[in-house]
């Protein structure tokens, strides 16, 4: 009730949550998947969020046309991230990426729930695509924004590390499924003209360096198992 009095939201980019990376290559198709950090909120452009930066890093590698489109929602937990996975009739992509955690920290999703639901995530996203790459982001870490104050921003700290450690290991079971390397940087600021507490998601600049990672990934994947 605090959080919600207090934090101002950001809002989603206005444009189509799509694009075309034109390229002189076969093509291939990318979708962002999962909650605010995904959505870009706070970032003027679909085209500069993580997906958006992805698609256009890929086509500068490859020079492969780059279908994208994201998927995600402000709020969304991973229990109704799957809901919304669900209504697909199918994910057609060779590359899906995930941005989940945050929103189940803040309503402290059990540990339990969070593995059951994880790997019906994984199993939804392997049956609706054929053979894709999935590239997880990692859990917020909401226990830094200084926007929460102490001791729930000690709790959600904690809960953070915990959901986290579970992606982690369900991650590393499972050879198609990837970790980003880039982590989200500790930041945040309060806007006290407003009185309201502004809670920092990646920013353009911050989020220049995460392309690379995915980016990589498929470039490893495909020279190792190329697609028939």
């Amino acid at each position: 009730m605090w959080l919600r009095k207090k934090v101002m939201r950001l809002l989603p980019p206005k444009d189509p949550p799509e694009g075309l990376c034109m390229g002189q290559k076969q093509g291939l198709k990318i979708i962002g998947l999962g909650e605010s950090t995904m959505a870009g909120v706070g970032i003027p452009k679909h085209s500069e969020t993580l997906t958006g930066l992805t698609a256009s890093r890929l086509n500068a590698m490859t020079d492969r046309s780059i279908d994208w489109k994201i998927l995600a929602e402000n709020g969304l937990t991973i229990e109704q991230l799957n809901e919304l996975i669900k209504n697909q009739d199918h994910l057609d992509a060779e590359m899906i990426m995930v941005a989940i955690g945050g929103n189940d920290v803040f309503k402290l999703t059990s540990l339990w729930k969070w593995e059951k639901q994880l790997k019906h995530c994984l199993f939804l996203l392997q049956t609706k695509s054929r053979d894709p790459l999935i590239i997880f982001s990692h859990v917020p870490p909401v226990g830094h924004f200084p926007a929460i104050q102490n001791p729930l921003r000690l709790a959600f700290g904690f809960w953070r590390y915990l959901l986290q450690a579970s992606l982690n290991r369900i991650i590393h079971s499972n050879l198609e499924v990837h970790l980003l390397d880039e982590d989200f940087p500790p930041s945040g600021s309060i806007s006290w003209k407003t009185g309201f507490i502004l809670l920092h998601w990646p920013t353009v600049s911050g989020l220049k360096p995460w392309p690379d990672n995915p980016s990589n990934f498929w470039k490893n994947r495909n020279g190792h198992r190329p697609r028939n």
